[in-house]
């Protein structure tokens, strides 16, 4: 990597190899146009102990740098054990400013800006450029279900709060509980939703099967009343993604729901070979329970059923509302969703609805979100 004109910082929530979701979508939308340094969440020195942890990439001291994508070098340091702890994470946050620093030295590049997407990391210091925050989910909602201390959530998304010139949410909703969060006189929020996969829309379908079809984790965030009412009325679905859950109910209740006769899991698959099954089903699921958490989500899912021609029957969100669009069949309850699906199921697709709903997609590409970021860093974007 070697751009004079600086590179984008980019410090999300997982790392490279995780499901790939929107902080690599947007990263790799954003390599374009824009170099990007992508930060892994740090690595405990005993978890480097169990598995090689420098197999590839040109290490730098505890430092990592490889290359993962045309325009994305990833960097991976060594943290200390509980990093995620109050007394911990002060020394962990220098630590890592340190190591990007010493990353970009390495690269012999600077920062453009830096964009974070982390529930628990805070903005390094003594980087050039603008600080960007951008805010995914309802962290300190789901905080139990991510598995960290809603405390430090809340904390950390204060202080970036605070330290960020822009900040972005994926929700009009989000954007709201951002700015309750902010200083006074600081700039408003701006809304920077999910977007999909270009590549997906110029993909022919073949001949539909009378299959519904649900992508993304499995975890307390899906209605499981729902999905056991749709098991009930015996709708086939195809189940694509990995279970994330850590309630014992949701995990019980998965098992049931997986295991039916009704129901073909594939776990979690790359995202070429997903987008292989969209294009055999008939009719994309969103069924999200109705939390705090979902209400300020913008389900990725949903775009990506579009965007691969596929109609969509999703619950009630205010994501699905800003979209602003009736491609989407938006319902109030169980036998509501049941019958929706069943109808989707005996319609016979045609080239031109197909076609309707690739082309709103298109609209909502992930191209088009990485344009929108890089004018609210250039501060060109209308708030």
């Amino acid at each position: 990597m070697s751009d004079k004109s600086g590179v984008l910082v980019f410090i999300p929530g997982s790392r490279w190899e995780n499901v790939s979701g929107t902080d690599h979508q947007l990263a790799l939308a954003v390599a374009g146009s824009v170099p990007v340094l992508w930060v892994d969440p740090p690595l405990p020195f005993h978890h480097a102990l169990r598995s090689p942890y420098l197999p590839h990439g040109r290490p730098h001291g505890r430092l990592e740098l490889s290359e993962v994508a045309d325009g994305i070098t990833r960097l991976r340091s060594l943290s200390l054990p509980g990093f995620t702890r109050r007394l911990v994470a002060p020394l962990t946050s220098r630590l890592l400013s340190a190591d990007i620093r010493t990353g970009l030295a390495w690269l012999g590049v600077e920062a453009k800006a830096t964009l974070l997407s982390s529930p628990i990391s805070r903005f390094p210091s003594g980087l050039a450029g603008p600080n960007l925050l951008y805010v995914t989910d309802d962290w300190a909602a789901g905080a139990t279900m991510m598995g960290v201390a809603s405390g430090l959530v809340e904390k950390t998304l204060r202080a970036n709060v605070a330290t960020a010139l822009y900040t972005a949410a994926v929700s009009p909703a989000l954007a709201a509980l951002v700015d309750s969060r902010m200083p006074a006189g600081q700039r408003a929020t701006a809304v920077l939703p999910n977007g999909c996969a270009i590549t997906a829309l110029q993909e022919p379908a073949p001949n539909r099967t009378p299959t519904a079809v649900l992508i993304g984790q499995l975890n307390e965030r899906l209605d499981m009343d729902l999905l056991a009412a749709l098991d009930e009325a015996h709708v086939p679905i195809l189940v694509i993604g990995p279970r994330t859950e850590r309630d014992p109910e949701t995990r019980c209740r998965l098992d049931t729901f997986l295991a039916s006769d009704n129901i073909a899991w594939l776990g979690r698959l790359p995202l070429a070979e997903t987008r292989k099954h969209l294009a055999t089903a008939r009719v994309g699921l969103t069924p999200y329970r109705d939390n705090a958490f979902n209400r300020a989500s913008f389900p990725l899912k949903t775009l990506d059923y579009l965007a691969a021609g596929l109609p969509v029957v999703a619950t009630d969100l205010p994501a699905v509302r800003w979209l602003d669009t009736d491609l989407v069949t938006i319902c109030d309850s169980a036998e509501n969703f049941v019958r929706q699906v069943q109808q989707q199921l005996a319609s016979e697709p045609t080239t031109a609805a197909e076609a309707e709903r690739r082309t709103f997609a298109a609209g909502h590409s992930w191209h088009e979100r990485a344009r929108q970021l890089m004018s609210i860093i250039e501060g060109s974007e209308k708030r």
